[in-house]
């Protein structure tokens, strides 16, 4: 299933409705109809429906749409937006994103464990045991786990290497590596 993350700030708008949509430069794969988990503040938070997508230049974004957005007006939103990204400029096409609950999780769980099917799982001890008994792992991806390793997290790993983005790189190594250790019977 697909993930949405927002910043944690956004949580209390997005679960009273005040915030319906959000403005992104790719479309990442969405289409309508498309049924996501939305990620704040580092928990999952609940799944959702991608209830409409459309571009438009940043400028040409609207007071309603800032609304949506759980903006006061469109200065405001822009503003935040240029914040964020922070290479851009009010021509630049962007991605509005509309979206709907379909299921508010009642259990606080964090992304992480979200991503274990609900389990916690200690990343750190796991990349430690893939890389002791995985005779699978490329160069790579044993650089990786040790990246991991010292970094301490998914996200300061990730951000070593450049980009948030990258801890999917982490996720697949350590998902990959944790199927062949239960394999094995080691986990």
């Amino acid at each position: 299933m697909k993930n949405i993350q927002f910043y944690g700030k956004y949580l209390e708008d997005i679960l009273s409705g005040k915030k319906r949509i959000t403005i992104r430069l790719s479309k990442g794969g969405f289409k309508i109809g498309d049924i996501f988990i939305l990620h704040a503040g580092g928990k999952a938070i609940g799944k959702y429906r991608i209830k409409n997508i459309y571009t438009k230049k940043l400028y040409q974004i609207t007071d309603e749409e800032a609304k949506l957005d759980g903006y006061n007006n469109k200065e405001e939103l822009i503003n935040e937006i240029l914040r964020i990204y922070k290479n851009i400029n009010i021509k630049k096409e962007v991605v509005i994103i509309e979206f709907e609950p379909l299921e508010i999780f009642k259990t606080d769980i964090s992304s992480e464990e979200y991503a274990w099917g609900g389990q916690k799982v200690d990343i750190i001890k796991l990349a430690n045991l893939i890389l002791k008994y995985d005779d699978q792992l490329t160069s790579r991806h044993k650089e990786l786990l040790n990246i991991l390793i010292k970094e301490g997290s998914l996200r300061k790993a990730a951000l070593s290497l450049g980009n948030i983005k990258k801890r999917n790189l982490f996720r697949k190594i350590l998902k990959k590596g944790y199927e062949r250790l239960k394999k094995k019977k080691i986990i």
